[in-house]
C-alpha cells in the first residue's frame, strides 16, 4: 500500500498546515484520541479537531513510520508552552491510500492530560482530570 497520504499528513501537521491535511483523510475518517473519551467521525469533525491541536502545540516532529498492508505506525513528539509530549498514531488506510481510521496515544500521561487541558480551554469544553488512585470515585 501506498503511504503517500500518511506522509503529506503528517508534513502538514508538523507545518501546522490546517488545510493540508484536509486531502489525505476519507470522507468517513474516524479519530480516536486522548482529546475526547468518545471516537470522532467524519472528515469535518475530525479536521475540527485537529485544526485546534494545531493551534494549540508549538512544534511537532515525526521521529518513526512503519507500515503493513493498510496500517501504518507513526511515532513523534510535540511541545506546547514547554511541555514535550511524545505520541503514536495507528493510522488505517482506505482503499485509495486515503486515511480512514487514526488511533492516538500520548505519554507521559501527567503531561498529556495537561495538554489536553489546555487544548479543552481553548476550544471550551470539559477537561480531564488525572486523579489519584486513592482518591474516592
Amino acid at each position: 500500500m501506498n503511504t503517500t497520504h500518511v506522509a503529506d499528513y503528517f508534513k502538514a501537521l508538523s507545518n501546522k498546515d490546517t488545510q493540508g491535511i484536509v486531502p489525505h483523510l476519507a470522507e468517513n475518517i474516524v479519530l480516536l484520541g486522548p482529546i475526547f473519551p468518545e471516537p470522532t467521525a467524519g472528515r469535518e469533525a475530525v479536521v475540527q479537531i485537529l485544526s485546534g491541536f494545531l493551534a494549540t502545540i508549538d512544534t511537532l516532529e515525526v521521529n518513526l513510520t512503519f507500515a503493513s498492508g493498510r496500517d501504518v505506525a507513526v511515532f513523534f513528539s510535540f511541545s506546547c508552552n514547554g511541555i514535550t509530549v511524545k505520541g503514536n498514531e495507528h493510522l488505517h488506510l482506505d482503499e485509495n491510500g486515503l486515511i480512514d481510521q487514526i488511533e492516538v496515544a500520548w505519554r507521559p500521561l501527567p503531561d498529556a492530560v495537561r495538554i489536553q487541558e489546555i487544548f479543552a480551554h481553548k476550544l471550551g469544553f470539559e477537561p480531564m482530570r488525572l486523579v489519584s488512585a486513592n482518591a474516592a470515585v
